[in-house]
Formats: structure tokens, sequence, C-alpha cells
């Protein structure tokens, strides 16, 4: 089960390819094999495997989300390394599915090579990846008591990660914020942290890497 949306930002084509797990000897498999279905789709679609920018995963429960972001760290490796982020939320996924891999490739990008920015010391998501003028951001979360707080900290980091892209510039939030937060509030105060006029989406998963954490924020910049 799979589907293939295109979205525009800033002029660049992206294909947003989402593939759902199917059941398989272990999670490990049925993640390998639908992250290669991902990849391949988002070929067929017109984005160079090579301008993989983004990948999302959505996992049933904290130990198929571990397992299945390993199989990432394998299977999305060397050119097809591309900002990523991780969430458990069961809601998402049909019935027989353990996970769900969301692949976002640049249509139409120049042949230029992709830019991967690591972290230092090097942890499993890059900060960022750039392809034609655009900055990929991994998803930033903090463990700070209170979601207000945390998105105070991720503004930080984001900002760091910016700087550290060249000052690129803000166009688009994505932020996964917990079905424990009030979504008026979260919206509310993500408006608040972030530039005025910048575009932005919000959905609720039910959690991360970590139970303290509350929300995620993706971002993408013009460099």
């Amino acid at each position: 089960m799979h589907h293939v949306t295109v979205s525009n930002l800033a002029g660049r084509e992206h294909v947003h390819v989402t593939v759902y797990g199917r059941a398989a000897a272990s999670v490990g498999d049925e993640s390998r094999r639908a992250m290669e279905e991902a990849r391949d789709l988002l070929e067929r679609a017109g984005a160079a495997r090579e301008h993989l920018v983004r990948s999302r995963l959505f996992a049933r429960d904290g130990q198929t989300r571990r397992t299945a972001s390993d199989m990432r760290l394998e299977v999305l490796a060397g050119a097809l390394r591309a900002s990523s982020s991780s969430y458990i939320d069961p809601a998402r996924l049909p019935d027989g599915a353990s996970m769900a891999i969301e692949l976002v490739g640049q249509r139409g990008a120049p042949a230029a090579a992709k830019s991967v920015r690591e972290y230092e010391p090097h942890i499993a998501p890059p900060m960022f990846v750039t392809l034609d003028g655009v900055a990929y951001l991994s998803g930033i979360t903090d463990v700070t008591d209170g979601f207000d707080a945390q998105l105070a900290n991720i503004r930080a980091s984001v900002e760091r990660s910016l700087a550290a892209a060249g000052g690129a510039r803000i166009a688009h939030i994505a932020a996964h914020v917990s079905r424990k937060v009030n979504l008026d509030h979260a919206w509310a105060a993500i408006t608040r942290t972030f530039p005025a006029g910048v575009a932005m989406t919000l959905s609720q998963v039910d959690g991360y890497s970590a139970a303290e954490k509350l929300v995620e924020i993706e971002t993408t910049a013009l460099a």
C-alpha cells in the first residue's frame, strides 16, 4: 500500500512517496522492503534517488521505531542519506503494518551533488542536507520539562543549524506535536516562536524516541 503526491516550495517540485509496511518475518524485513519500495517509487516519479532530501518514519511502538530507524541507516545510506525524523503513531498505520516510511525528493534538481552536513559528534540523523539552494533540517526535539520550554530550545537549535547552512531563512515548518498537548495551544506557541509569515503544517503523533519529548520540528529553509 502506498501513495505519491507532488508539492511546490519556492519553485522546486517535491515528490512525496509513502509506503506502508506489510507483514514479514521481522520488523527489520518489513522495514527494508518498505524503504526499498519507496526509494524505487520515488525514482519512477521523477526524483533521482540521489536527490532524496527527507525521510519520515512512523512506527506502531517504541521498539518498532528503533528497529526501523536502524534499518533506515542501512538502506538509505551513502548518496541516499537525507534529513530524517521518526515518530510513534499507530493511528496512521493500516491493519497489519508495523511501520510506514515517507520519502521526499526534489524533482528536476540540477545534477550537482547533494550536500550533507553532519552533527559533531556524528549521530543517526544529519544536521541537514542542501540541494538547489534549499536546506532540509532533520527533525529536532528536546527533553526539557514542558512544551513551551522544549519549543524555545528547539528554536535555538534550528537557528544554530541555519547559521551552519550559511544563514538560510525558514520557508516551511512541519511540527509533529504529541497528542498530550492541546492543539490550539501548540499552534499559538509555534506561531509565536517562529517568524511571522512562515508556512507551517501541524500534525499529532503518539510519541518519539523518548517519553519526555512533546514536539519534533522539521524545518525547510532557503539557503
